[in-house]
């Protein structure tokens, strides 16, 4: 017999600027009470919150939800799958092991719930992890409630700061797998966004709508539309602040916001994700105008590829397994550990590829964070690591015994954090809750490039650079100077950009090289960053990244030689695997073209695209009304020869 379960799960995504009334949306779609909302300080995940049926798309709102293992459990040992349906892309391997046994019959449930030893026996394992000896009574034992006839779907939603300094975390928690409701106040324009230099500020770059697409874009499965030419994951656009206008004016807004939409993202494959937009008021509307929004949701999200797919039984009894060890505080646990789990007696998976293929699921349903390369740092609770980020980048905490400190000053100025310093912010913010966890919390920061190491005792955190403007730096260093030899511009041109990619680009670059100084400290700043590759400081590397952008220059400040040997090459091939394993590791749909610059021009407009150089032996180039030999502005960074400058 082999046993399956099907899934109906619905995560949804709340995103937009801040201070468009996102936690409102969620609590009036949760028919809670709205009076003294504050706005969302990080991610808050509202678990097991309410529940969708399947067949009417009615939502059930209750308290303390949660996801009926024994039910789903009952359900699937009395339903016979001939499939597993496993999305391809997960993985390739045979899933007949991972199927219940043959001899998990009726029979064995009734068995199982005999046996009422609740006490869980914790094995004397070195990492102290909950596991009780017979998994599945502990599953079972308190149930005799009678297993509903249709199913309810799991409702999970997720309400997103809008802060800025928030964006750095949102690589964790953004999923191909989940409804999206991008929310903007009605009274905004949606404006294109200029990309002139923009030297990943970012500052107001989460004010546009087109941001989001853009972000939510990124984390398609595929470049083929799903049915009816939409691509997942869906957007639902919902504006707030009807309640400003009246029915005349009302009426006019909602055709400049379509017309400008159609403007602002027509004829883009992003423009594909949107379903349907809302206009509406959190204030005056009733619930019958968000149980409109309700049911789009379940309707959208029945018709992703994930909905009712058929998933081994067993799987059941390790989410149980995780839960247990949550429940007891565990937040973070290494694939060995999750080897212990997955090994027990009663769910048996014993192959590295079925196990990795439980952990891509429950990672992209959001229930855990787990990436690949990262093996050792499963982390069970995703909430945890949102409040661990939120210790660091919170304003609302008291500060008036930081502001006098000089390891406060820097990290409010230039991003430096002392360690010190990072457990005085983690024992403000919540107290004890992160005590004890300072190796495992430093850790995960670091593997998600939220903090870098610079030292023994000091840090940077990326996101909390302060922006500087290009020709403030070039001062700075006498970059514009005849003292200063410039390599060509080498450009890798995406259609746009994560801000997180800054914090994965910067960690590289200040792990592989050492710091640039100037007066005022280092030479970091937010899309701007300076670093030696050579002992003697006079060979550098000017890094810059804008929205669509991360832009190279090697710089030379020596008067003994004309030439010298290049690392371009080196360094094009090094950020070429870089940025293929940031797509890989977090799963995200980009890519770029290579683009070129003559030395003393703009790195953001007027590039030259690779292939045709390749084509033409000359450019001209608008910035300086001249001719370039196309040849002088690749060859120092498609291959390793000696560069002339």
């Amino acid at each position: 017999m082999q046993s399956s379960e099907k899934r109906y799960f619905v995560r949804i995504m709340i995103v937009g600027k801040k201070s468009t009334e996102k936690t409102c949306l969620l609590r009036r779609l949760l028919k809670e009470d709205i009076s003294d909302v504050p706005s969302t300080d990080g991610v808050d995940i509202v678990v097991r919150r309410c529940k969708i049926n399947i067949e009417d798309g009615k939502w059930i709102v209750e308290k303390d939800i949660d996801d009926n293992k024994v039910s789903r459990k009952r359900r699937a040992i009395t339903t016979i799958d001939a499939k597993v349906d496993i999305d391809k892309n997960d993985d390739t391997s045979e899933f007949s092991s991972l199927i219940m046994p043959d001899n998990f019959t009726t029979d064995t449930k009734v068995n199982l719930e005999k046996n009422e030893d609740t006490n869980y026996k914790a094995q004397k394992e070195s990492s102290s992890l909950l596991i009780p000896e017979n998994l599945m009574s502990n599953v079972f034992f308190k149930s005799t409630v009678n297993t509903p006839s249709n199913p309810n779907a799991l409702c999970e939603l997720l309400d997103f700061a809008g802060k800025k300094e928030f964006y750095a975390t949102h690589q964790a928690f953004l999923t191909s797998c989940a409804v999206y409701l991008v929310v903007a106040d009605m009274k905004d324009d949606i404006s294109k966004q200029g990309l002139s230099q923009c030297f990943a500020n970012f500052q107001n770059i989460g004010e546009y709508i087109e941001f989001w697409f853009d972000s939510i874009h990124c984390h398609r499965k595929t470049d083929q539309p799903a049915r009816y030419g939409h691509f997942d994951p869906p957007i639902l656009l919902v504006f707030t602040g009807k309640d400003k206008y009246n029915e005349a004016d009302m009426k006019k807004r909602e055709k400049e916001l379509n017309n400008q939409i159609d403007r602002v993202l027509g004829y883009q494959s992003k423009y594909r994700h949107l379903h349907r937009s809302f206009y509406l008021s959190n204030i005056i509307d009733t619930d019958e105008e968000f149980e409109k929004l309700r049911y789009a949701i379940y309707e959208t999200a029945s018709n992703m590829e994930n909905w009712g797919k058929s998933f081994p039984c067993k799987w059941i009894l390790l989410e149980h397994l995780i839960e247990i060890n949550k429940n007891d505080g565990t937040n973070v646990i290494t694939m060995n550990d999750m080897f212990k789990l997955a090994k027990h007696p009663d769910i048996n998976i014993l192959k590295t590829e079925d196990l990795l293929l439980f952990l891509r699921f429950q990672h992209n349903r959001g229930n855990i964070i787990f990436f690949e390369n990262v093996p050792d740092l499963i982390i069970l609770r995703p909430q945890w690591l949102a409040d661990a980020f939120r210790c660091l980048v919170s304003d609302r905490f008291d500060n008036s015994r930081l502001h006098h400190r000089e390891d406060w000053t820097l990290f409010t100025r230039q991003g430096l954090i002392s360690e010190a310093l990072l457990t005085e912010l983690f024992q403000s913010k919540d107290g004890s809750r992160f005590s004890g966890q300072k190796n495992n919390l430093h850790a995960v920061l670091e593997k998600l490039d939220i903090l870098v190491k610079i030292d023994n005792s000091n840090y940077i955190m990326p996101s909390m650079m302060p922006s500087a403007k290009y020709e403030d730096v070039c001062e700075q260093f006498g970059i514009l100077t005849e003292i200063c030899k410039r390599t060509s511009w080498l450009c890798f041109k995406f259609e746009f950009l994560p801000p997180s990619f800054l914090n994965h680009l910067s960690a590289w670059f200040i792990r592989k090289y050492a710091l640039s100084k100037v007066d005022s400290g280092t030479a970091l700043y937010r899309g701007i960053c300076i670093f030696d590759i050579d002992g003697s400081g006079c060979v550098k590397i000017l890094v810059t990244m804008s929205t669509d952008t991360i832009a190279l220059q090697v710089l030379a400040f020596s008067e003994q030689h004309e030439e010298f040997g290049s690392p371009c090459s080196d360094i094009y091939s090094e950020v070429t695997q870089l940025v293929d394993d940031i797509k890989q590791k977090y799963r995200l749909k980009i890519s770029f073209k290579l683009h070129f610059k003559c030395s003393g021009g703009y790195y953001y407009k007027d590039t030259f695209e690779y292939e045709r150089l390749k084509r033409e032996t000359e450019c001209f180039c608008p910035q300086h009304h001249t001719a370039h030999r196309s040849e002088l502005l690749y060859l120092p960074w498609m291959k390793n020869d000696v560069c002339f400058f």
